[in-house]
């Protein structure tokens, strides 16, 4: 008598072996997920905390037990922000030093780059390891001598004051050299070979090439420049050049802290960041996975 077919496949080792593979691969992969999702979560619910809280009103915040969602939500705080303090000004002041800074960043670290990368020059690996050594400086030491500087040459109160200082940036270098030497030199010397000059090869081939490598730089220099409080504060005077994260600074005084107030201004200073992030995600992904493979 011969076996019921089915009955052979189904007693068969090798399919026992697939079914227990692709039920390991299955929990595997809902293991994965859910890690994924839990540190999603506690990532996320710091600001989802005070996006809720900025629909609330301050005496709602300080009950007990907390609740996430609001029961009443309202716009009352936003109103307040916007009409009776100068938050779009403090936004354009945030707005022009966050561009000068970028923009200013991006072009100096380009170029420095690009030299580093794709120019040989006496002193070229000294130069640049006393660069990267300017990364091991604590910010506060250079603040004092920064000061001074920018005293000495009239820069008090001024734009000026508060973005040339911010233009070095030495990882900025770092990154933007490690991109463009994964591009091949023969594109620059064939370039040359047609007559095009040495800043004419960076401006018109390395520098479109290296887009996703200038959006990673962008995206932390905005997002530097943006957050930016002890030196604004240090250097600007006139309340006309108040940035945002100085005035949500003095939003809090000695006795009283409107919660609901400052969550609301805390959301109205996040979004332009996250705006600008989803905009240029996916060459801030790319820029970091394609300067990550040559050193």
């Amino acid at each position: 008598m011969y076996k019921n077919p089915t009955a052979v496949l189904t007693d068969h080792p090798s399919l026992w072996r697939v079914r227990r593979k692709i039920v390991k691969t299955a929990l595997r992969l809902v293991l994965h997920y859910f890690l994924l999702f839990l540190v999603a979560t506690i990532m996320l619910f710091p600001f989802l905390y005070v996006l809720s809280a900025s629909f609330k009103q301050s005496t709602t915040l300080l009950s007990f037990p907390p609740t996430l969602l609001p029961e009443n939500p309202n716009l009352d705080n936003y109103i307040h922000i916007l009409t009776q303090l100068p938050v779009l000004r403090w936004y354009l002041n945030s707005l022009i030093i966050a561009i000068g800074i970028t923009a200013g960043e991006v072009f100096l670290c380009a170029l420095t780059g690009y030299t580093f990368a794709k120019r040989d020059f006496p002193g070229k690996k000294m130069l640049f390891g006393l660069t990267m050594a300017t990364l091991m400086i604590p910010a506060g030491l250079t603040l004092f001598p920064s000061f001074l500087v920018a005293r000495n040459l009239g820069l008090l109160d001024t734009y000026a004051g508060v973005i040339l200082p911010g233009l070095p940036s030495a990882f900025g270098v770092f990154l933007l050299r490690q991109f463009m030497q994964t591009i091949p030199n023969e594109l620059g010397d064939a370039a040359q070979i047609d007559g095009c000059t040495d800043f004419g090869v960076f401006w018109r081939i390395i520098l479109p090439i290296s887009a996703p490598g200038l959006a990673v730089l962008g995206i932390l220099a905005m997002n530097w420049s943006w957050n930016q409080l002890l030196w604004p504060l240090v250097i600007l005077r006139s309340k006309s050049l108040t940035v945002l994260t100085v005035g949500l600074a003095g939003m809090r005084t000695e006795w009283t802290v409107h919660y609901g107030l400052l969550s609301a201004a805390v959301v109205l200073t996040v979004a332009p960041l996250i705006i600008c992030f989803l905009f240029f995600q996916r060459y801030f992904v790319a820029g970091i996975t394609a300067g990550s493979l040559k050193g």
